[in-house]
């Protein structure tokens, strides 16, 4: 039965997920229209390269105050930083350019603390009590959120400006920091002896690692989400050169980035809600994994026979999305059978390190490839993440099969 305690701090925490989404569904489109027309995507990838010592910098701050000033706090100075950077985005890039650069490589590090930060609350929740009622109702408000955002730069950009559309993340982060504080003061006693908010564990990452290499298994768990966010890497290159040739406005490109990004959202959503069980149900957990490089194989082809913006645009889609969805999903069904500190050490290190470290690795492909091909850069980018993809395919046939049985269920 469902306390109305527990009702009221579902909704708190369903208001931060959509507030989170929200924003970034509508400054995302903003801040790669505007990367693309100041400084091209030439310039991404060194960018790229910039978010991981940024990343490992914010990290050991959140590690550091976190324990000290505690989550809502924490949560209120990252919003915090987050309005005053992209509040800025709008009043000062058109007279000093190089502030997008850092808007850039900021937005991929503070949605995932945000998102850190609300999780963190739900794990130590009762809600947590209840995760096969809740989670669904949780992600699901997230996707709403997303779409919804998305929508704004999608049909708006051209009317607000994109430079206006940053102007957003302050009502909507002042909302989020409400929904927040008001979730953590109805949050109930900590669940089975948990603390009530997360400590952060300075040695955690360490720790994380030294299990990792101790276990061949997460070593080819650890490969799997490296090689998906390269190749989603890849094809986010390809569609930023494409977009910056095909759309010259640069109100115009945030709306087509905008359509897109919601578009990304609803096929993910769709996928959440009918594909993984179906996949998992027909196929098994194994030969699942071996069918999302298949599916992404096929979307390379597709575009390596017909590279044209429309195509490339979908083959962009689809990457994201069964990333959000399929992926995702099929991730976290790896770490069900492991021992406790696998499933929040390791992962923790796997999940985030990994995940946005993958940006470097993207990048050194990327830069090689133009020291290589130069102006033919683009026919090389497909190849390249085909040969990402088979080497996808080798870890979960060569480095899986002893661990992963034919059937199992959801």
């Amino acid at each position: 039965m469902v306390v109305m305690k527990d009702k009221w701090l579902l909704f708190c925490v369903m208001l931060s997920v959509f507030a989170i989404n929200c924003e970034y569904g509508i400054t995302r489109p903003a801040s790669n229209g505007l990367m693309l027309t100041y400084f091209s995507a030439k310039m991404i990838p060194w960018v790229w390269l910039a978010t991981v010592p940024l990343n490992l910098l914010v990290v050991m701050l959140y590690n550091r105050y976190l324990s000290k000033i505690g989550s809502v706090k924490m949560l209120g100075t990252l919003a915090f930083a987050t309005i005053i950077i992209n509040v800025g985005t709008g009043i000062i890039t058109p007279v000093f350019p190089a502030w997008i650069l850092f808007q850039f490589a900021w937005k991929d590090i503070y949605v995932l603390f945000m998102f850190k930060q609300v999780w963190s609350l739900i794990h130590s929740s009762s809600i947590a009590a209840k995760a096969k009622v809740f989670y669904g109702v949780i992600y699901a408000m997230g996707t709403v959120g997303a779409v919804v955002g998305s929508l704004i730069p999608g049909f708006f950009a051209v009317e607000f400006g994109s430079q206006q559309l940053f102007f957003f993340t302050l009502p909507i982060y002042l909302i989020l920091f409400l929904g927040y504080r008001k979730a953590v003061q109805l949050q109930q006693k900590p669940v089975e002896g948990e603390p009530l908010q997360e400590v952060a564990d300075p040695e955690r990452s360490s720790k994380g690692f030294a299990i990792i290499r101790r276990s061949p298994f997460l070593i080819a768990v650890l490969c799997l989400v490296l090689l998906m966010q390269v190749s989603v890497g890849l094809m986010e290159c390809q569609f930023n050169n494409h977009l910056e040739r095909t759309i010259a406005d640069l109100d115009l490109r945030t709306q087509y980035m905008g359509r897109m990004v919601s578009l990304m959202n609803i096929v993910s959503g769709l996928l959440q809600l009918l594909g993984a069980g179906t996949m998992v149900h027909l196929l098994g957990v194994r030969k699942s994994h071996l069918a999302i490089p298949l599916m992404l194989l096929a979307n390379v082809m597709g575009v390596m026979a017909i590279p044209s913006f429309a195509i490339v645009s979908f083959a962009f889609v689809f990457t994201k999305a069964i990333d959000f969805s399929l992926f995702g999903i099929l991730r976290e069904m790896l770490y069900i059978p492991l021992k406790p500190e696998e499933k929040f050490q390791a992962k923790a290190v796997i999940d985030v390190f990994v995940h946005r470290s993958a940006k470097a690795v993207v990048s050194i492909c990327i830069l090689g490839l133009n020291f290589v091909a130069g102006a033919e850069l683009l026919s090389w980018v497909s190849p390249a993440a085909a040969g990402v993809l088979i080497l996808w395919l080798g870890v979960v046939w060569f480095s899986l099969r002893h661990y992963l049985p034919q059937k199992q269920s959801v």
